[in-house]
């Protein structure tokens, strides 16, 4: 017997029209009737988490990546709430995420239903766009445009909820999927372009910043850079939009910056600026950036421009685009001073970027120079891809991981501990030709690690790097400075996460000494199967020498 067509089956067929090709979520009631439309068919794949909280993650991991639309689902109530940080992650970082909640019935609706909850009220805040489908008619036009809303402009998490009536209902015949659209961006304004090339060429110490919105090809901005003899920064956590490698490239702003890249953004005439949002760590808490500065401000949000610095010219545009144009309209041959002034900030980035053999190290346990210098064998290898969650060692690879390759490094930068595992999952489902390698502090990798099974069960071959010094490493360190070393709440105890990961079914490997985590990586990289190794540190290891919290300044 041929099941009857239903409103899940319309949405799956939505889904599949638009590019999705997997989604992630944990069953639950409301779901039920979505997820066996999934089983009915092969060309999106269905993975089940173990946490809500992982599947937004995972979805999360698969935007960034490039490959297509991330997308997760969770059941209504409870399940519903443990997907909100996730939410609000990706709405804090404007990463495109497609979310479908189950929900109570139409006919039961505000009674107070078993893990009822307003879907629309708890997530409006922290999206885009949050809606919810009432009729099986209309669930191509509204789920369509939800994905087109997610993708266009500024990217951002849009939230759908689908009440489990319209999910069971018969869809009529004629109710289908319209053919994928998508709107093209907004190129810039040439007026716009000419005064931008105009400030740009009577400009003595410029500089170019890009952020999370600096999306295409690297080559443009690079082109740029070199044919302007402007010194290239990108945000915190950015650092990955460009080849280090470049002549041009001067580090990346944020907590753990070198002083030569804030320096350049401090003494800069001119400050050329794509995609970026000018957030707290990359200006120092709004004090890196002189009022006497002539600001560039190129966004695709025209809401994004004055919110914090208003500029003198301001584009609302595709950052690549508007880059494009200004290469074309400044095609003149930059002065000598300025190709003498690059080279020179370039050799000192270059000192200050070398990792000191001198660096202070802890008593015992892995040194995180030591981690610095393996990641780096790894980082200059193709089809090698890092992940990076929200440890107290996040400043070590900021100050002096090279990257040579664009789009070779992911990092959130968010705030939401616990992000690396899933996220690492979702890159490394959608681009099986890399291998990818997560470095996660103890803590955030303890929120989800129940999720290691999945890995295990998927069979996705990610290679977790836990560094496990026992504590709340950021939280610690902000004690030991702001707070007289007066620690609360910030140790704890942990299993061996290596026999974790045997336990699971996949491979493990502790290193409690620096001459151990070369043949740990390399062991690691020969499995087929996911794996943690076990980075055992000083309980006090933390954050490079010379550098504090940025709250206990």
């Amino acid at each position: 017997m041929v099941p009857v067509r239903t409103g899940a089956d319309l949405v799956v067929e939505c889904l599949a029209v638009e590019g999705v090709r997997l989604v992630a979520g944990v069953p639950g009631t409301t779901v039920m009737d979505l997820i066996d439309s999934f089983a009915r068919q092969d060309t999106i794949r269905f993975v089940s988490t173990r946490h809500e909280q992982v599947a937004g993650f995972l979805a999360d991991g698969i935007s960034r990546s490039g490959t297509g639309l991330g997308t997760c689902l969770a059941s209504r109530g409870p399940g519903a709430a443990n997907l909100a940080i996730a939410v609000q992650n990706a709405y804090d970082e404007s990463v495109p995420l497609l979310v479908l909640i189950g929900q109570v019935p139409s006919d039961v609706v505000e009674r107070r239903a078993f893990e009822e909850m307003d879907v629309l009220a708890t997530f409006r805040p922290m999206t885009k766009w949050t809606l919810e489908i009432h009729d099986v008619r209309r669930v191509p036009e509204l789920l369509q445009r939800a994905i087109r809303t997610t993708t266009s402009g500024r990217p951002g998490p849009v939230v759908v909820s689908l009440p489990l009536d319209v999910l069971q209902s018969p869809a009529p015949e004629e109710t289908v999927p319209a053919p994928r659209r998508r709107i093209h961006p907004p190129a810039a304004a040439p007026a716009a372009v000419d005064e931008a090339a105009e400030l740009l060429a009577g400009a003595h110490r410029p500089a170019m910043l890009l952020g999370g919105g600096a999306s295409g090809d690297p080559r443009t901005y690079l082109q740029l850079a070199e044919s302007t003899a402007t010194p290239l920064l990108t945000t915190w956590l950015r650092q990955s939009i460009v080849s280090h490698d470049h002549r041009a490239f001067l580090g990346a702003l944020g907590y753990g910056a070198h002083d030569i890249s804030e320096q350049v953004v401090r003494e800069a005439d001119v400050l050329l600026a794509f995609g970026c949002r000018f957030s707290e760590f990359t200006t120092k808490r709004w004090t890196l950036i002189s009022p006497a500065t002539k600001l560039v401000h190129v966004d695709i949000d025209p809401d994004e421009l004055g919110r914090i610095y208003p500029p003198d010219v301001g584009i609302v545009a595709d950052a690549q685009l508007a880059a494009r144009a200004l290469v074309d309209a400044t095609a003149h041959a930059p002065s000598a001073s300025r190709v003498e002034r690059l080279s020179k900030l370039r050799s000192t980035y270059d000192q200050e970027a070398t990792l000191d053999d001198e660096a202070t190290a802890p008593t015992s346990g892995v040194s995180s120079k030591n981690v610095v210098r393996a990641l780096q064998e790894l980082a200059d290898r193709s089809g090698i891809l890092l992940v990076q969650d929200a440890p107290s060692f996040g400043p070590w690879s900021h100050r002096y991981l090279r990257l040579p390759r664009h789009r070779s490094f992911f990092g959130s930068a968010g705030g939401a501990m616990a992000w690396g595992l899933p996220a690492g999952m979702g890159i490394a489902l959608a681009s099986p030709d890399q291998r990818v390698i997560t470095v996660s502090g103890d803590g955030s990798f303890w929120m989800v690690a129940q999720d290691f099974e999945t890995c295990v069960r998927e069979r996705i071959p990610l290679v977790n790097v836990v560094m496990n010094n026992f504590s709340y490493g950021n939280t610690r360190d902000r004690q030991r400075f702001a707070h007289d070393g007066r620690f609360l709440g910030v140790f704890y105890g942990n299993p061996d996460f290596a026999d974790f990961a045997r336990s699971l079914g996949g491979f493990g490997i502790r290193v409690e000494a620096d001459d151990d985590l070369r043949p740990a990586l390399a062991a690691a990289l020969d499995q087929d199967r996911p794996v943690i190794i076990d980075v055992v540190q000083d309980r006090m290891a933390g954050l490079p020498p010379g550098l504090a919290p940025p709250a206990a300044r």
